[in-house]
C-alpha cells in the first residue's frame, strides 16, 4: 500500500502543465499590465483634480486660523507625495524592455510587487495618519463656523471614511493588485519553464 501511495505522489509530480503559446501569454501579460497602468493613471488624474480643488478652496475662502492653513499644507503635501509615488509606479509597470526575457522580467515584477505592497501598507498608513491630522486641524476652524452637532457629525463621517478606506477598501485593492501581478508572474514562469524544457 505504501508503494502504491509513493507511486501516486511520483505520478502527480510528473504531471506537467500544458504548453502555452508565447503570443497568448504575452497578450495576457500586456492586458494585465495595461489594466494596472490605466488604474494608476486614473488615480494620478484624480489626485491632480483633488490638488487643484484644495488649492482653489485655499485661494477663494479667507481662512483665519493658522490650523486651517497648516491643514491645507498637509493635504497638499499628501496629494503631491501620492502623485509622485503613482507616477513612479506608472513608469515602472510600463517598462517593457524585459518582456522578452522571462527570468529578468519575473524578478523585475517581484520587486515591483514588493514595492507596491510596502506603498499600499506601511506608507499608506503614514499617509492616512497625516491626512487624519490635516482633518483634525481643519475642523478646528470649522467648529467655530458650524453648529457643534454638525462639526461632530462631520468629524465622525470623515474619520469613519478614513478607517473604512484603510481597513476594508485598501485590503480589497491590495488583493486585486497582487492577484494581477501574481498572474503575470505565473504566466512568465510557465514560459520560462518551457524554455528550460526545450533546452534539455
Amino acid at each position: 500500500m505504501k508503494d502504491f501511495e509513493a507511486l501516486k505522489v511520483i505520478w502527480h509530480n510528473q504531471i506537467t502543465l500544458p504548453k502555452v503559446s508565447h503570443e497568448d501569454v504575452f497578450k495576457k501579460i500586456r492586458k494585465a499590465k495595461n489594466g494596472l497602468s490605466r488604474r494608476l493613471l486614473i488615480e494620478i488624474i484624480g489626485m491632480c483634480i483633488a490638488t487643484i480643488a484644495i488649492l482653489s478652496i485655499w485661494w477663494i475662502i479667507p481662512f483665519t486660523m493658522w490650523t486651517t492653513h497648516l491643514a491645507i499644507i498637509i493635504f497638499l503635501a499628501c496629494c503631491l507625495y501620492y502623485i509622485i509615488a503613482m507616477i513612479g509606479n506608472y513608469q515602472q509597470i510600463n517598462y517593457d524592455k524585459l518582456i522578452n526575457k522571462p527570468e529578468d522580467y519575473i524578478n523585475y515584477l517581484k520587486a515591483y510587487k514588493e514595492k507596491r505592497y510596502v506603498l499600499n501598507t506601511r506608507k499608506y498608513r503614514l499617509y492616512s495618519i497625516f491626512l487624519s491630522l490635516g482633518f483634525l486641524l481643519y475642523f478646528v476652524e470649522m467648529s467655530f463656523l458650524m453648529p457643534q452637532w454638525l462639526t461632530i457629525l462631520a468629524l465622525v463621517l470623515t474619520f469613519s471614511w478614513i478607517a473604512y478606506s484603510s481597513f476594508v477598501l485598501m485590503r480589497i485593492y491590495i488583493k486585486r493588485e497582487e492577484s494581477k501581478l501574481e498572474g503575470m508572474i505565473h504566466n512568465l514562469e510557465r514560459i520560462q519553464k518551457q524554455f528550460e524544457d526545450n533546452d534539455l
